[in-house]
């Protein structure tokens, strides 16, 4: 994977946690902020939903 194409993945990852209002990605890596932006979207599920209770 070239340099670039890291750059542009790792700064659209950081805008989307951006805004979900998660601002501390200083210095992490790019899987640390994929594990970030995946644990916060997990984060707004609603489980008291009847949709979300198939599980």
């Amino acid at each position: 994977m070239k340099v670039s194409e890291l750059d542009f993945k790792t700064k659209h990852v950081i805008e989307q946690l951006h805004n979900m209002g998660y601002t501390d990605t200083e210095g992490l890596t790019y899987d640390e902020l994929v594990s970030k932006l995946a644990m916060a979207r997990a984060m707004e599920v609603d489980v008291a939903s009847d949709e979300n209770k198939w599980f």
